[in-house]
């Protein structure tokens, strides 16, 4: 990478996210710290030099520059333009409180007083405040971290954003490169076996090369658990990606006493399966662990004739896992066994097949239907590895989206996160600059107006399928739960055809269903809402 876009980045990093936690803290809850970010001084040592006899000058030739970082870089400059006419903009607040802003305070303060809670609703487009209640308190919005991570992703990436898994021929190897497709999937990596099968003779291959340089080697972020038993919500990240990085496990039961059948989706040599799981009555259990450079599934328990269980786990390393199910795909096209190593693609090879995802909304579609944490992380680590140039991890990822938040007009003092999906305990945001977020990303123009169509539909889609009804197809929201911790943020449409954003973020020890009973009265409240003072 160029020098200056090496200073850029640096600086940018001292002074957004400051001193680094040390690694052994960051998978652990703890108490959000300021530092104050120490000024840079030069010391300048005065002596005498003599004067030396001119040499010409030598010129080096220029590092190529990264596109990518430029686009990234001239984006950033945008926004931040942008932002800064929206603010010069701003109209002083009303002075009467309206008819909404009345019952809107009349739900918020019938709320437990156990909990915590923060609501703000602006008008999208102008941005200006409808309604505020302790907008200001930075609570854990949980999987409403996911928004943020969209909306830095839309802006900075593009609508038009595909990403790219390509197969290359080197020798006797195929090179299979993954740029971070959160949403590559089984039936892909068929399609791609079957073109290879067309354009190269597979009897001259002999291993397949993972290339996943484009993001660092980590697999887990702050906040995820390495070990335990493997759940799906904390699989692991890489450039090379499958099927969200788990597998699914079918279990048939048995006869009492007899070992019960177990197979796997899509078939691997990157997973071993160790069962002493038998037929009879009781409970059976799955879990995933590495072992070296395998991922061992264990099962056990009992599972009676006559009895199915399906469930899915995450796999251990990304990268071997997609190597070794293409291996197996290619096998069925007259492929031999085959060896799986890791490198780089060399600049030579010869590219047999690209596979490009849908467009960026589709992606964000389904991940946030669905709140999937892995997607999430995968758009985080593009972020950072497309602004630097270097290989995404969390931390060019978060320093991505802080430049990002930055840039938009929103105070750094309100951000504090520590993954892309919320799975955190000590993530905060608030309120007032969620809501602001939300109004500001889907300004006319912006690459991110799109974001209201892809957040999932309240009572019709994923985590909104069981909500809000009634609001017959004028919501549109990211839902968010923790422990202690409930948020809801997103789009409305009022019966007086304005469209208002909105975030309702509670935390305390209040149950998950007073949290949404108080949610859903709020937005309801604005869906009905029809423009009378």
């Amino acid at each position: 990478m160029p020098r200056r876009h090496h200073a850029t980045v640096l600086l940018a990093l001292t002074a957004l996210l400051g001193p680094q936690m040390p690694a052994a803290a960051q998978s652990r809850p703890q108490a959000a710290v300021v530092h104050p970010v120490a000024p840079v001084q030069m010391l300048v040592r005065a002596r005498s030099v003599s004067p030396a006899p001119l040499q010409p000058a030598v010129v080096e030739p220029a590092e190529p520059v990264d596109p990518w970082v430029e686009r990234v870089e001239t984006r950033l400059a945008t926004i931040e333009h942008v932002a800064q006419q929206r603010s010069d903009a701003e109209p002083s607040a009303p002075s009467e409180e309206s008819a909404l802003e009345r019952e809107l305070a009349t739900i918020a303060s019938a709320g437990p007083r156990s909990a915590s809670v923060g609501i703000a609703v602006h008008e999208l487009g102008t941005g200006n405040p409808v309604f505020t209640w302790h907008e200001r308190e930075a609570l854990n919005p949980a999987s409403n971290q996911k928004l943020l991570t969209a909306a830095a992703a839309l802006e900075l990436l593009g609508a038009d954003y595909r990403f790219q898994t390509r197969v290359l021929r080197s020798g006797d190897a195929l090179v299979i490169v993954g740029e971070g497709d959160p949403s590559l999937q089984t039936g892909h990596l068929r399609a791609m076996a079957e073109q290879i099968a067309e354009r190269t003779d597979l009897s001259k291959i002999r291993r397949i090369v993972v290339d996943d340089s484009a993001f660092s080697e980590r697999r887990f972020g702050p906040g995820y658990d390495s070990e335990g038993p493997g759940p799906s919500y904390m699989a692991p990240s890489g450039a090379l990606s499958l099927q969200w990085n788990t597998i699914e496990i079918g279990i048939r039961g048995a006869a009492k006493g007899q070992p019960v059948e177990v197979w796997v989706s899509p078939p691997s040599a990157h997973v071993t399966v160790q069962s002493s799981a038998t037929g009879g009555r009781g409970t059976i259990s799955t879990q995933t662990r590495a072992d070296g450079e395998r991922t061992v599934i264990d099962v056990r328990g009992n599972l009676p004739a006559g009895s199915s269980t399906k469930t899915r786990r995450r796999i251990t390393d990304p990268g071997r896992f997609t190597g070794t199910t293409f291996a197996n795909l290619l096998r069925h096209h007259g492929a031999a066994a085959l060896r799986i190593e890791r490198g780089i693609a060399p600049d030579d090879a010869e590219t047999l097949v690209t596979h490009e995802s849908e467009a960026l909304p589709e992606v964000l579609r389904t991940s946030l239907s669905y709140s999937n944490n892995f997607a999430s992380e995968q758009l985080l680590r593009t972020l950072g590895w497309r602004m630097t140039g270097e290989p995404g991890d969390w931390t060019n990822g978060r320093l991505a989206v802080r430049r990002y938040w930055d840039a938009a007009g929103l105070p750094l003092r309100d951000l504090l996160f520590e993954n892309a999906s919320g799975l955190s305990s000590w993530g905060r945001l608030t309120a007032g600059s969620l809501a602001r977020l939300l109004a500001f990303a889907t300004r006319e123009g912006s690459e991110a107006s799109v974001l209201p169509d892809v957040l999932p539909a309240a009572g019709k889609e994923g985590t909104m399928r069981g909500r809000l009804g009634r609001a017959k197809g004028r919501v549109n929201a990211k839902t968010g739960t923790m422990n202690g911790a409930s948020a809801l943020s997103g789009v409305v449409q009022t019966r007086g055809g304005e469209r208002l954003g909105f975030s309702i973020l509670v935390a305390g020890p209040i149950s998950a269903h007073r949290s949404r009973r108080l949610q859903d009265r709020v937005v309801m409240a604005l869906v009905e809402h029809d423009g009378a003072a």
